[in-house]
């Protein structure tokens, strides 16, 4: 009778373990396209997949980056805290490269550095998507940057203060090594104030080459037509 007793306590607890365990699972789950991250100290990547998924509720700190998202489409960044990021390969809090339909807002990204200047937001051969109502504060680079042939990005409802270097939403790229202008960029109904170091600075600046390790005289405008665009109701705080 003990024997059995046992064998059927065993099953019992096999049972209660398959139960639990779709559970655990939710708490470890992945996202679609999530990778391990290549150097660069990133917290979470997503290389491909098929997007369409949402990354809320998190706090990313004590790393250089924190999210890198590659080749990937219609993925929401919503909710998130981004605060104290900092080292000497520190890019940006959201790092996008060859991505579309990318949707950034309602975020908090402060206190963001590294040795030269660090971004909040950063986004390479990136198309259609949008930056709203997030809260930019206490950032050595320009909040948001963009790079490549990045195009019809809004940059819209914004908060920025103490943050920028150049401008709060700028454009930066090697048009000597191949890279292209953007297009269809928008600026517009942001609050504002001074640059990380305290002075007054642009709100857009496009076209720009050069600068840092390149050797080149960072320099601005270098593009046909305008990759950024005010379009007004932007209010200084």
């Amino acid at each position: 009778m003990l024997k059995r007793g046992l064998i059927a306590l065993a099953g019992s607890a096999a049972l209660v373990l398959g139960l639990v365990a779709p559970a655990q699972a939710a708490v470890t789950a992945r996202y679609p396209g999530q990778v391990k991250c290549p150097k660069g100290d990133y917290q979470l990547c997503i290389d491909g997949g098929p997007g369409g998924f949402t990354i809320s509720g998190r706090k990313f700190s004590g790393h250089a980056n924190a999210i890198l998202l590659r080749n990937t489409r219609n993925v929401t960044i919503s909710g998130n805290e981004f605060k104290n990021l900092s080292g000497s390969t520190g890019y940006a809090a959201i790092h996008v490269k060859n991505s579309s339909g990318i949707v950034i807002r309602k975020n908090v990204f402060s206190n963001l550095r590294n040795g030269g200047m660090m971004h909040g937001v950063y986004l390479v051969k990136t198309t259609s998507s949008s930056i709203t109502g997030n809260k930019f504060s206490s950032i050595t680079g320009d909040p948001v940057r963009i790079r490549d042939g990045s195009k019809n990005n809004v940059v819209s409802g914004n908060t920025f203060t103490k943050s920028g270097q150049y401008a709060m939403f700028s454009e930066w790229g090697r048009l000597d090594k191949g890279e292209v202008c953007g297009s269809g960029n928008i600026f517009k109904n942001n609050k504002y104030g001074k640059s990380y170091s305290g002075k007054n600075i642009s709100l857009i600046k496009w076209g720009g080459r050069g600068g840092g390790s390149t050797g080149l005289p960072l320099t601005w405008g270098n593009c046909k037509k305008a990759s950024i665009v005010n379009k007004g109701g932007n209010t200084k705080i």
